[in-house]
This record gives C-alpha cells, sequence and structure tokens, in this order.
C-alpha cells in the first residue's frame, strides 16, 4: 500500500491532472502521503464504494485522471457502476485492487478472490498484476500515462517474496525455461511456482516458469507463443474456479487446437476461503509449492 501511495503521489507531482479516490481507507490503503502532498486532489468519499466509481467516471469525463485505491473485496459492491458508468463509456479510470487475492488476518470476508472473475468479464477493462514492488511501481505509472480507458492494478496484502524483478511491459514473461512441464501463474502466487520448480528440479524435473503481466485482455497469438509445445500445463491462481484465468486460457488454446496433453488448474474452487494466515490457505488449498510439485509430479505419470 505504501508502495502504491508513494508512486501514485510522484505521478501527481508530475501531472496535475492526476487526483485520488478512497472509500474511509486512506491509511490502509497507503493514500495518506498523498492527501499530505496534493491534499486539493484527494477525495475520500467514506464508505460509498459505488459512489467512489461513478465519482471517478465524472472525473475523467472532466479530463482529470482519477485513481480509485480500494481493497478488492469492498470494489464487489461497484460492480454495476464499473460497468454501466466506466466500461460503457470508454473512460479512463484508474483502479488500485488491494488485498488481491487470500489476505490472511482480515478474515474469510476481506479475501479478494473474486475481482479475477468480474473485472475480466467487463469490456474493456485492463487488469495488470504486479509480482514485485518495482512492478507495482512501474504497472501503476503505465496504467496513469499511457494506457486508455478503464484499468485495474491488482496487487497483493504486504509485502513481495524472492521475486523482485521487473518482467516489463510484455503480457507473457519466462521466468525459468523447463520442457517436462510448464507452470503459469500471476501476481505474488509466482513465488510458489519458482519455489515448486526448483523442488522439482532438485529431482531432475525441468519445469517452465511462466508469469502473466497482464491478465486481461488475452491475445489469442500471444498466448499462442507463450504456451507453444507446452503438454503439460498448471495454472496457478488464488481466485475463485469460475471465470479464472485458467479457464479462458484453457478455451483459447482449445479453439486454436492447442490442448495440452495434461491441464491442472490450482485454484480456490467453488467455496469461499476461511479464516487464515495465507501460508495455511495456501496449504489447504493446494496452493503452496510443495502441493504445487506435487501436482506437477501427477501430470508426468499421466500418458
Amino acid at each position: 500500500s505504501s508502495v502504491f501511495g508513494k508512486t501514485l503521489s510522484d505521478c501527481a507531482g508530475e501531472d496535475s491532472r492526476i487526483c485520488a479516490i478512497t472509500a474511509a481507507m486512506e491509511e490502509g490503503t497507503g493514500l495518506t502521503v498523498f492527501e499530505q502532498a496534493h491534499p486539493e486532489r484527494f477525495f475520500d468519499v467514506g464508505i460509498a464504494e459505488g459512489h467512489g466509481v461513478s465519482m471517478a467516471a465524472g472525473m475523467a469525463k472532466q479530463g482529470m485522471i482519477p485513481v480509485f485505491a480500494v481493497y478488492s473485496t469492498f470494489l464487489q459492491r461497484s460492480y454495476d457502476m464499473l460497468v454501466h458508468d466506466v466500461a460503457l463509456q470508454k473512460l479512463h479510470v484508474v483502479l488500485g485492487v488491494d488485498r488481491a487475492g487470500l489476505v490472511g488476518a482480515d478474515g474469510e470476508t476481506h479475501h479478494g478472490c473474486l475481482d479475477v472473475s468480474y473485472l475480466t468479464s467487463i469490456p474493456g477493462f485492463t487488469v495488470l498484476c504486479p509480482a514485485s514492488f518495482a512492478e507495482l511501481r512501474r504497472m501503476l505509472r503505465r496504467a496513469v500515462e499511457e494506457l486508455d480507458g478503464p484499468v485495474a492494478v491488482r496487487y497483493p496484502r504486504g509485502g513481495q517474496g524472492r521475486y523482485q524483478d521487473d518482467g516489463g511491459d510484455g503480457t507473457f514473461v519466462c521466468l525459468r525455461e523447463g520442457d517436462d512441464a510448464a507452470i503459469l501463474t500471476y501476481g505474488i502466487l509466482v513465488n510458489q511456482a519458482l519455489d515448486a520448480a526448483e523442488l522439482l528440479a532438485q529431482k531432475g524435473t525441468r519445469v517452465r516458469v511462466v508469469k502473466l503481466n497482464q491478465i486481461c485482455p488475452l491475445d489469442s497469438k500471444q498466448v499462442k507463443d507463450a504456451l507453444s509445445g507446452t503438454e503439460r500445463l498448471l495454472v496457478l491462481e488464488d481466485c475463485m474456479a469460475t471465470g479464472c484465468v485458467g479457464q479462458r486460457i484453457a478455451a483459447i488454446l482449445a479453439q486454436e487446437r492447442m490442448e495440452p496433453r495434461c491441464l491442472t488448474l490450482k485454484n480456490l474452487g467453488g467455496r469461499f476461503a476461511p479464516q487464515g494466515t495465507v501460508d495455511q490457505l495456501y496449504k489447504a488449498f493446494g496452493l503452496d509449492a510443495r502441493s504445487v510439485a506435487h501436482s506437477v509430479e501427477e501430470m508426468l505419470h499421466e500418458q
């Protein structure tokens, strides 16, 4: 959150059109630094996320560049406004989707596990998924300064893991080569994927790790180029199964007559995540490195 707020404040210092909106979560979303530096362009709408989105749409219509920082679980209240006030009019509204994925201590009501499904269902939305602080800084700048239309930058609660690089602007980034199987993921789960690949490498299994920088829109040609020749594919996500990225990737590969021999979708399935630490929940849902490595081994044993 602090990285998001500092980066946005720096952007606002360079462009007077940039403004920030929060829904009674100034400190939680890291916007305190923005409010202190640019008080005339900081707006707290209270606990009224739908109003926050509509307000952002009105600002964008008048030539401003509004950035609404909001927890994923609270953004769900704004679905109608995202569709009709923002996307239908192709307005450049930027969403800082905080607490995306499993959040741990805040409990089952605060997990941000639905935004992947509903944001990618809205025509015209671009959804970016940083996996490190460096990527959050660059992707937020890109969302504000370069892209058009509605853009969401979704990022997890807390810090970063072993992956601290910047994968650049491409949709797909190969982080590790391997020809026995491939793991496709995005966001903070890239760390579990890399750890799983390392565990498998110790047993002589070479796994390719591919990271998605952008989960929407997905271009068929880019999917084909990134996954060409992949016979065993595991897609790792911390969202619900319905509407997940893995389903969309599978549909594209099927349409292109490129179905892998084995496909495994690792996600939360069809149930809400309970209370628990992130590590506990990763293990419970099979999203941790050891579980992922085991799933890859199961694919390798299938004919």
